[in-house]
């Protein structure tokens, strides 16, 4: 049986699933610079030989290496791939227990829009409204592991934010480790 990774262009596709998980098709178009039909192909192929997995989502169809990334980390991914909900997941992380008027002070979204996205990020599993009385208090449910996942492939989401989140947390598990 001849390697499936032999071409080039299958080589660079199945390298660049695996560095940035949870990429979308036109983000791994733009990435490799492949025209659609090429790029098709190739996904289809490596597909059928379980090299990647692919997921669609929201419009999205995102893939994954086979055999590295857990269904909860999948999941994960597919918000944390997103602006505004990753930026909302680095706020809770930060901010355990925040409610929504304390997410929208510090994005700029509105009202309606961060509703969107919780509501996205509840149903995804990634985070848990908590009703206090009146208030709705957000936390992220694997705090380790989302974090993890940020920090893993923080080159593949050049974003500042997370580079920051990155140090945030570094300094904090150095203080837990004391």
């Amino acid at each position: 049986m001849k390697d499936p990774l032999e071409l080039e262009n299958r080589r660079r596709i199945h390298q660049e699933v695996t560095l940035n998980p949870g990429l979308h098709y036109r983000e791994l178009q733009r990435r490799l610079g492949m025209v659609p039909g090429l790029l098709d192909y190739h996904l289809a192929y490596l597909e059928e030989r379980e090299l990647i997995v692919s997921r669609r989502e929201d419009n999205y169809t995102r893939y994954y290496p086979s055999n590295r990334i857990r269904e909860s980390q999948k999941a994960a991914l597919n918000v944390l791939r997103q602006d505004i909900p990753r930026a909302v997941v680095i706020y809770l992380l930060m901010n355990p227990g925040a409610t929504h008027k304390d997410i929208l002070a510090t994005l700029d979204v509105t009202g309606a829009t961060l509703s969107y996205h919780m509501k996205k990020l509840v149903k995804a599993g990634v985070v848990e409204a908590v009703k206090e009385g009146r208030t709705t208090r957000n936390r992220v449910l694997d705090e380790d592991g989302v974090a993890e996942l940020l920090i893993t492939y923080k080159k593949s989401f050049v974003d500042n934010l997370v580079d920051s989140f990155a140090a945030f947390w570094a300094g904090r598990t150095s203080k837990e480790q004391r």
